[in-house]
């Protein structure tokens, strides 16, 4: 057996501890003698699901990146088979963007989200194509020569195209500059449905179908200057065809699934370093002829054919880190079911208190693993808002149920182990939010009067309106720093908000928008550092989780279960969800953990 000085050159370092790790460590073995171990900085490579697509699609096209993709076109399988649909990813779901100038298939695709550029077409007319500027496609002018299924430079930018081969079968390249189409220098080999990837003055053509209708594959990948192409020494493990892009640049190259040459979905995915390809040590969860974009460390691949037509959506990272990923973990089940009760505190120290299906005047306190009964409120209800702590909360207004069913402005205080009323709210409201401390709370939304009052501990008094009234919303932050979130319009049950606002002590304001509109959910943090989860799309329950930084709200993982008129407690990064209603009403807790990372960790090396 060769020795690994043999091979790399270098002896095994001698180390008592592990060194400072970076990517100049990659591929190094080093023996720890303190540990007794020999250790390496080695690529973790894996892939993992992301949200479908709203429209499954094959010959889909795609631009941008992993954290914020890009799709248009392709064929839905049955008739119409064509379609002109866009949809945008944000790095964990999917939203509709603006429709594509022409229902096609077979498009290509370059740039960002916002600035992108489509190109080829399976309908007439086959030149066509398109600019996007994040919200809708303008029509531009024509390839020179009718092509659909060849390649392009994925990581072109939306000025600078380059797009290569294609049926007909194809050796001809041309080249965009953000106005006109232009040839350039042909390929060595005609090949259509050619994936490829780079940039217009470093692009990489790899593999795809070299005759006319044939299925043979091949495994030849051909790079551009700019000028003329050149058959370089790499060749793919497994020739390979694939209706869509490639990721990544000249020298650093990933190819995700496709064809072989019988025609069978394959699950590898192929990386190219500039100079020689191999087979990565993840594959896709699926056999796929799919779109790919973004890098070889982080890619994108959604839609495609398997056995069916695909909307999955799948993320490749290949890096020297880890990341320990935002998760929801179960905690300790409420006692009963508390659908519609409302609490607050911190992960490991919240209370909750009345509800919609029995006792309805209980309480409960959390410690974070377990829930233990404390006192009753002194009036029945739900829907209402929380504030405060375990040992000082505040419950504010709210429904009571028959006989009395009526909206109530009472008030109650919280001690840890008994309520006391209060003076009320100046209106009878329900569905209504309330954040900050039982001698410093805040009061808005609701049905029907969603007036903003703040409270002192004792008296209640007016403040600035909500921009747009709302109630079944959420809410968090402090009396002189809140933010109101989502919620439906007064009159309407289905009428969903996705708009947010600001209190800054005395007014609101606009801020930046939900990425998912919804009601009945809840929130938790400040307003530099906040959260939301949970809620009801009308028709479906979600565990839609979003954290807020100030400016924008960016989608996170998801609650395990989805659910509506919740309890909550914690911060902006370790929220706390308890009961509510999912198809029925449950007594589960879930509580959130920010993750960490990325984390650079050393491998410890064994013998079998």
């Amino acid at each position: 057996m060769a020795e690994y000085e043999s091979i790399h050159g270098t002896r095994v370092r001698y180390l008592t501890s592990d060194p400072t790790l970076n990517s100049s460590y990659e591929g190094q073995v080093w023996y720890n003698s303190t540990a007794g171990t020999n250790k390496a900085l080695v690529q973790i490579k894996a892939t993992s699901s992301g949200g479908n697509m709203g429209t499954g699609r094959y010959g889909v096209g795609g631009a941008g990146t992993q954290t914020a993709g890009l799709a248009f076109t392709g064929s839905p399988g049955s008739s119409p088979y064509l379609s002109n649909v866009t949809e945008e990813y944000n790095g964990f779901s999917w939203s509709a963007g603006g429709n594509y100038p022409l229902s096609t298939r077979y498009a290509h695709g370059a740039g960002t989200q916002t600035a992108a550029l489509g190109f080829m077409s399976d309908a007439s007319p086959l030149q066509l194509s398109a600019e996007y500027d994040g919200s809708s496609w303008t029509a531009g002018n024509s390839l020179t020569v009718p092509r659909n299924r060849g390649g392009g430079s994925s990581n072109s930018t939306q000025t600078a195209g380059l797009a290569f081969g294609g049926n007909p079968l194809s050796n001809t390249t041309e080249e965009y500059d953000g106005t006109n189409w232009s040839a350039g220098g042909n390929l060595n080999t005609s090949r259509r449905e050619n994936p490829g990837a780079g940039t217009q003055t470093a692009g990489v053509a790899m593999g795809g179908k070299n005759a006319p209708g044939g299925n043979t594959t091949t495994t030849e990948t051909e790079e551009y200057n700019g000028t003329s192409w050149t058959v370089v020494s790499g060749v793919l493990p497994t020739g390979t065809s694939n209706f869509n892009n490639g990721a990544g640049t000249q020298s650093d190259a990933a190819l995700f699934g496709g064809s072989n040459t019988s025609g069978t979905k394959i699950s590898t995915i192929q990386e190219y370093d500039g100079v020689v390809w191999s087979n990565s040590s993840a594959t896709l969860a699926s056999n796929r002829n799919s779109a790919g974009i973004g890098t070889r460390a982080q890619g994108l691949i959604f839609g495609g054919l398997g056995t069916t037509t695909l909307n999955t959506t799948e993320e490749y990272s290949s890096s020297i880190n880890t990341l320990n990923a935002d998760s929801w973990a179960a905690g300790g089940n409420m006692p009963s079911d508390g659908h519609g009760g409302q609490g607050d505190g911190t992960q490991t120290a919240a209370f909750s208190a009345g509800g919609t299906v029995v006792n309805l005047d209980s309480s409960f306190n959390y410690d974070g693993s377990s829930w233990t009964v404390s006192g009753n409120m002194g009036s029945r209800r739900y829907t209402f808002g929380a504030a405060g702590t375990q040992t000082a909360g505040l419950a504010v207004a709210g429904f009571v149920p028959a006989p009395t069913s009526a909206d109530t402005a009472k008030v109650e205080e919280y001690n840890g182990s008994s309520w006391s009323e209060q003076n009320d709210i100046p209106a009878v409201t329900e569905q209504n939010q309330s954040c900050g401390t039982q001698t410093a709370a805040l009061n808005f939304g609701g049905s029907p009067s969603f007036v903003t009052a703040e409270y002192d501990g004792t008296n209640w008094t007016t403040g600035g309106s909500l921009n747009t009234g709302r109630y079944a919303l959420s809410g968090f932050g402090i009396q002189t720093a809140a933010v109101a979130a989502g919620g439906v319009v007064p009159g309407s049950s289905t009428t969903l908000l996705s708009n947010s606002e600001e209190y800054n002590g005395t007014s609101w304001s606009e801020g930046n928008d939900l990425n998912t509109a919804r009601k009945d959910f809840s929130g938790s943090g400040t307003q530099t550092v906040g959260m939301v989860y949970g809620g009801n799309l009308i028709y479906t329950k979600t565990g839609a989780t979003e954290q807020y930084n100030g400016t924008s709200y960016t989608n996170t993982t998801s609650m395990t279960t989805g659910r509506r008129l919740f309890s909550r407690a914690g911060g902006g990064n370790s929220g706390l969800a308890a009961s509510g209603q999912t198809t029925t009403t449950v007594a589960s807790t879930e509580e959130f953990s920010e993750g960490i990372g990325p984390v650079t960790t050393a491998s410890t090396l064994t013998t079998s």
